[in-house]
């Protein structure tokens, strides 16, 4: 069955879903703190009445139970960020991309979706990518999963661009470096922004004593968005991008470029898995796994 886009738009419904949990949680976290906080300075009081105590002390029994609640981090100020490897709100959309892999016959132990997500670097031991495929000890594909939302854009974005080109140029450097014989890596990075009247307003350049690129001039955040995927592809530090857009809490994307949109991303997966096809892979038995039988559809 076939991977659509209605697949991505219930991924990126989940998405929010999932990230709103998260701000719920750490809102709730915060307000215990300031509460737990406000107890001990209570029960610290000599002139506290004893009702005041009272409800001071029951105030830190409960934390005294509970100390660790696991929360996460909303990540508002860090462009919907946050805790992206604690709190799993990519996981819909990981699962939607593994989807091209467990439909061409790769079995799940070869795609890592929750560990073994490091791959070698060269400028650091290791980074951990987001959904990560490989066939024994070659890899299929690694894939980058970022998001950008409200209400800072600016710095935020500039990380964006950071992590994604330095993530590319750190492992293909590695596996240049360290497999020299082996065939460049494949990349996927796929980058949800927040659509929003912010994001979609034009932003002012600041003042540089050099030239900058007139295709920066005029853009929106979201238009910057293009222009930073499209350019992740023209250098080919990935071989697939998507980029959408998506009002926060909505599954409903916008495609601002075609180039770097789902279809063409998928495309370039399927492409992917072709070529790999034709060399055998998958095959009847995982490399270095004891056993594993082809499923049906390969005959």
């Amino acid at each position: 069955m076939a991977i659509s886009r209605q697949d991505l738009e219930g991924a990126i419904l989940s998405y929010w879903q999932i990230k709103e949990e998260q701000a719920a949680k750490a809102r709730a976290k915060k307000a215990a703190k300031t509460a737990e906080k406000k107890a001990e300075e209570v029960l610290a009081d000599p002139d506290a009445d004893a009702a005041a105590k009272d409800l001071a002390a029951a105030v830190a029994i409960a934390a005294a139970v509970n100390p660790d609640a696991e929360t996460a981090d909303d990540g508002e100020d860090t462009g919907t960020e946050g805790s992206v490897r604690g709190g799993k709100q990519f996981d819909p959309i990981a699962d939607v991309i593994a989807r091209f892999f467990r439909e061409a016959g790769y079995p799940e132990v070869c795609i890592k979706t929750a560990s073994q997500l490091e791959l070698p670097g060269f400028f650091r031991p290791q980074k951990k990518w987001d959904l990560v495929v490989n066939w024994g000890e070659s890899l299929v594909a690694a894939f980058e999963l970022k998001a950008l939302g409200g209400p800072s854009y600016g710095n935020n974005f500039n990380n964006r661009v950071e992590e994604a080109v330095g993530s590319a140029t750190d492992v293909r450097r590695a596996f240049a470096e360290i497999y020299p014989d082996s065939e460049t890596p494949w990349l996927g990075y796929l980058f949800i922004m927040q659509d929003d009247e912010k994001s979609q307003r034009p932003v002012n350049l600041a003042k540089s004593p050099l030239l900058v690129d007139g295709a920066w001039r005029g853009e929106s955040y979201q238009g910057r968005g293009s222009v930073f995927c499209e350019r992740l592809l023209r250098s080919s530090l990935y071989d697939g991008v998507c980029y959408v857009t998506a009002p926060k809490g909505s599954g409903d994307f916008s495609e601002p470029s075609p180039q770097v949109g789902w279809a063409a991303f998928s495309e370039a997966v399927i492409d992917r898995i072709s070529v790999l096809r034709k060399r055998g892979v998958p095959g009847p038995l995982v490399p270095g796994q004891a056993t594993w039988s082809a499923p049906a559809i390969f005959g």
